[in-house]
């Protein structure tokens, strides 16, 4: 008898009646156990009902960031001759390359709401160069390299994934592969995956809008620019995937348009 209440207690017993079975302790006793049986549903009810709290407030939280996201976006646009259409062409572009990559969907999302961001350093850029119609000199050239570093400047340290995303994308996405970009000359895998993938996407885009110091190349030039400088400008792999999935690339372009 000692070894199967033994056995009964490991198997998760609570409690035991001894025949023959006392009615006066038989009712309490089943009452108290379907009183804990119900609060243990209880509790487990309400540990669901936080849980479901808890999800909704992230996902609050990850929407706020989002919209401040796209507002900062937003407020460098004002300042810029690139359209809100070009930042949401050029987040698709991204999203696609990286999905083509395999990246996991969290990073993707993350990244197309990151991208937007790359060129919030210009907020920092003087109306006279960022607005110039012709041509820049060498120094003029100097100061507008500068919104790379003003841009991580700007978003740097934040305790949000995405906004350390977007930083990484801002002080990376003017690097080249061969070393020759800006600011810090990095070269191939040094760069981070974010800058090469936006790189290729942004200039894509840029090359195929119209600015007040050009009209906008025809769609085969820019692919072909992206071919000339694969290996050199661009990740091969990140121009690579662009090209194969070039339907998708004008399907974007279509839906975002100016």
């Amino acid at each position: 008898m000692t070894e199967v209440r033994y056995a009964a207690l490991e198997a998760g017993a609570t409690d035991f009646l001894t025949k023959p079975i006392d009615k006066h302790e038989f009712i309490p006793r089943v009452r108290n156990m379907l009183q804990l049986r119900a609060a243990m549903a209880a509790t487990a009810h309400r540990a669901d009902e936080l849980a479901i709290a808890v999800k909704m407030a992230t996902a609050e939280i990850h929407l706020r960031e989002r919209e401040t996201i796209m507002r900062l976006a937003r407020a460098a646009e004002f300042r810029d001759p690139e359209t809100g259409a070009h930042i949401l062409r050029m987040a698709h572009y991204s999203a696609l390359i990286a999905q083509q990559l395999g990246l996991p969907g969290e990073a993707i999302d993350m990244l197309l709401s990151a991208a937007p961001m790359h060129d919030v350093g210009k907020l920092g850029t003087p109306d006279h160069i960022l607005l110039k119609p012709g041509r820049l000199t060498a120094e003029e050239m100097g100061i507008m390299r500068q919104h790379a570093n003003i841009g991580y400047e700007i978003l740097r340290n934040s305790s949000s994934p995405m906004l350390q995303m977007a930083a990484e994308i801002a002080l990376n996405h003017h690097e080249k592969f061969d070393g020759s970009g800006y600011p810090n000359s990095k070269t191939g895998q040094d760069i981070p995956l974010t800058g090469r993938i936006v790189a290729v996407a942004d200039v894509f885009d840029a090359l195929t809008s119209d600015r007040p110091y050009k009209p906008a190349w025809e769609l085969t030039r820019a692919r072909e620019h992206l071919i000339a400088g694969r290996g050199s400008h661009f990740d091969p792999a990140c121009v690579d995937i662009f090209i194969a999935n070039w339907d998708k690339v004008l399907e974007i372009r279509s839906i975002h348009q100016d």
